[in-house]
């Protein structure tokens, strides 16, 4: 399957699009190596094994929270989507130095933190109030890549 890539001007008002987070290869959810990111508790969402270092953001928003030792970033979209960006560690006890605070207002594409050879996940924690969406597997060119697009 191929990574969406552009929208045309008729579609541009109703959909919407999630990015990846990095470089890599984006997988379905299920194949995360952490289990309550693959079983889908936390919500719906794509994995990626990422190639380069940089984890961004998928969306424009606020930051809500930073949480695990840099490991987990909340970001509060301007529609109400809610994307929780997770970089799964081998090493519990290393942190990741954020490059984003709390409140911050960020674009899609803001560096969040570097991590190379990460296993992350983007994950909506609120898709309840998506109308539809679908999820595009396959490796990114680019970390603008759209890999989620959604309709409220």
């Amino acid at each position: 399957m191929t990574l969406f890539r552009g929208r045309n001007e008729k579609n541009r008002s109703r959909k919407r699009v999630i990015r990846t987070c990095c470089e890599g290869e984006v997988l379905d959810i299920s194949m995360n190596s952490n289990p309550a990111i693959s079983s889908r508790i936390l919500g719906e969402g794509f994995s990626v094994k990422c190639s380069g270092e940089d984890i961004t953001a998928p969306i424009a928003g606020t930051v809500k929270d930073i949480s695990d030792k840099g490991h987990s970033y909340a970001i509060l979209g301007g529609d109400g989507v809610n994307v929780l960006v997770c970089i799964t560690a081998d090493d519990k006890q290393e942190e990741l130095e954020p490059q984003v605070s709390e409140g911050d207002l960020i674009e899609a594409g803001a560096l969040l933190c570097r991590k190379q050879g990460a296993e992350a996940a983007v994950i909506v924690t609120n898709t309840e109030i998506m109308s539809k969406f679908r999820i595009a597997e396959g490796v990114t060119r680019t970390a603008e890549d759209g890999v989620m697009i959604y309709e409220l």
